[in-house]
Protein backbone atom coordinates (compact mmCIF):
# COMPACT_ATOMS: atom_id res chain seq x y z
CA UNK A 1 0.00 0.00 0.00
CA UNK A 2 2.50 2.63 0.72
CA UNK A 3 4.40 1.91 -2.33
CA UNK A 4 1.29 2.78 -4.39
CA UNK A 5 0.73 5.38 -2.49
CA UNK A 6 4.08 6.76 -3.31
CA UNK A 7 3.95 5.76 -6.88
CA UNK A 8 0.69 7.72 -6.82
CA UNK A 9 2.23 10.67 -5.15
CA UNK A 10 5.27 10.94 -7.70
CA UNK A 11 2.62 10.53 -10.74
CA UNK A 12 0.86 13.28 -9.53
CA UNK A 13 4.17 15.55 -8.71
CA UNK A 14 5.68 14.96 -12.41
CA UNK A 15 2.09 15.34 -14.73
CA UNK A 16 1.38 18.49 -12.18
CA UNK A 17 4.99 20.03 -13.28
CA UNK A 18 4.58 19.32 -16.93
CA UNK A 19 2.53 22.04 -18.24
CA UNK A 20 3.53 21.87 -21.97
CA UNK A 21 4.65 24.74 -23.99
CA UNK A 22 1.01 26.30 -24.07
CA UNK A 23 1.25 29.98 -22.68
CA UNK A 24 -1.45 30.60 -19.69
CA UNK A 25 -3.95 32.67 -21.19
CA UNK A 26 -4.61 35.84 -19.94
CA UNK A 27 -6.93 36.79 -17.59
CA UNK A 28 -10.31 38.43 -19.00
CA UNK A 29 -10.90 41.87 -18.42
CA UNK A 30 -14.09 43.20 -16.94
CA UNK A 31 -16.77 43.70 -18.73
CA UNK A 32 -17.22 47.67 -18.12
CA UNK A 33 -20.32 48.23 -15.51
CA UNK A 34 -21.56 51.30 -17.51
CA UNK A 35 -22.05 51.61 -21.68
CA UNK A 36 -19.21 54.09 -22.96
CA UNK A 37 -19.91 57.58 -22.73
CA UNK A 38 -20.56 59.61 -25.94
CA UNK A 39 -18.86 62.77 -26.23
CA UNK A 40 -20.23 65.49 -28.33
CA UNK A 41 -20.07 69.42 -28.38
CA UNK A 42 -23.21 69.34 -25.58
CA UNK A 43 -20.33 67.54 -23.22
CA UNK A 44 -19.79 63.64 -22.47
CA UNK A 45 -22.54 61.81 -21.22
CA UNK A 46 -23.97 58.49 -20.86
CA UNK A 47 -27.18 57.50 -23.06
CA UNK A 48 -28.22 54.31 -21.58
CA UNK A 49 -28.57 56.37 -18.04
CA UNK A 50 -29.99 59.56 -19.81
CA UNK A 51 -32.43 57.73 -21.87
CA UNK A 52 -33.15 55.90 -18.79
CA UNK A 53 -33.86 59.41 -16.88
CA UNK A 54 -35.58 60.52 -20.03
CA UNK A 55 -38.51 58.74 -19.22
CA UNK A 56 -39.86 60.58 -16.52
CA UNK A 57 -40.19 63.75 -19.33
CA UNK A 58 -41.42 61.72 -22.26
CA UNK A 59 -45.16 62.06 -21.41
CA UNK A 60 -44.52 66.04 -22.09
CA UNK A 61 -41.79 66.34 -24.67
CA UNK A 62 -42.44 63.16 -26.88
CA UNK A 63 -40.20 60.37 -27.39
CA UNK A 64 -38.96 62.52 -30.47
CA UNK A 65 -38.33 65.54 -28.25
CA UNK A 66 -40.72 67.45 -30.17
CA UNK A 67 -43.44 68.31 -27.50
CA UNK A 68 -46.99 66.91 -27.12
CA UNK A 69 -50.42 69.14 -26.71
CA UNK A 70 -48.78 72.56 -25.39
CA UNK A 71 -45.62 71.76 -24.20
CA UNK A 72 -42.90 72.79 -25.78
CA UNK A 73 -40.10 71.14 -28.26
CA UNK A 74 -37.15 70.59 -26.59
CA UNK A 75 -34.29 70.16 -29.62
CA UNK A 76 -32.19 72.68 -30.59
CA UNK A 77 -31.04 73.70 -27.05
CA UNK A 78 -27.81 73.96 -25.41
CA UNK A 79 -26.76 71.88 -22.22
CA UNK A 80 -26.72 74.88 -20.55
CA UNK A 81 -30.32 75.71 -21.54
CA UNK A 82 -31.40 72.31 -21.09
CA UNK A 83 -30.08 71.97 -17.28
CA UNK A 84 -31.36 75.21 -16.40
CA UNK A 85 -35.31 73.83 -17.29
CA UNK A 86 -34.61 71.03 -15.47
CA UNK A 87 -33.43 72.66 -12.26
CA UNK A 88 -36.10 75.88 -12.51
CA UNK A 89 -39.08 74.05 -14.20
CA UNK A 90 -40.28 76.42 -16.29
CA UNK A 91 -43.92 76.78 -16.74
CA UNK A 92 -46.20 73.89 -15.66
CA UNK A 93 -42.75 71.94 -15.45
CA UNK A 94 -41.76 70.67 -12.02
CA UNK A 95 -38.29 71.66 -11.07
CA UNK A 96 -35.74 69.32 -10.26
CA UNK A 97 -37.71 66.07 -11.49
CA UNK A 98 -33.80 64.80 -11.85
CA UNK A 99 -30.87 66.23 -9.88
CA UNK A 100 -27.36 66.30 -10.01
CA UNK A 101 -25.24 63.97 -12.04
CA UNK A 102 -28.39 62.58 -13.57
CA UNK A 103 -30.00 65.83 -14.44
CA UNK A 104 -26.28 67.01 -15.81
CA UNK A 105 -26.13 63.45 -17.60
CA UNK A 106 -29.57 64.15 -19.15
CA UNK A 107 -29.05 67.93 -20.03
CA UNK A 108 -25.91 66.56 -22.15
CA UNK A 109 -27.74 64.08 -24.10
CA UNK A 110 -30.85 66.31 -24.64
CA UNK A 111 -28.60 68.73 -26.52
CA UNK A 112 -26.41 66.16 -28.33
CA UNK A 113 -30.47 64.87 -29.93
Amino acid sequence: MKKLLTALFGAALILGACGGDEPTPAPAEPAPSETPADETAAGTFDATRAEAAYQSCIGCHGGDLQGQGNNPAITGLTAEEVLAAIQAGPGIMPANMVTGEEAENLAAWVAAQ
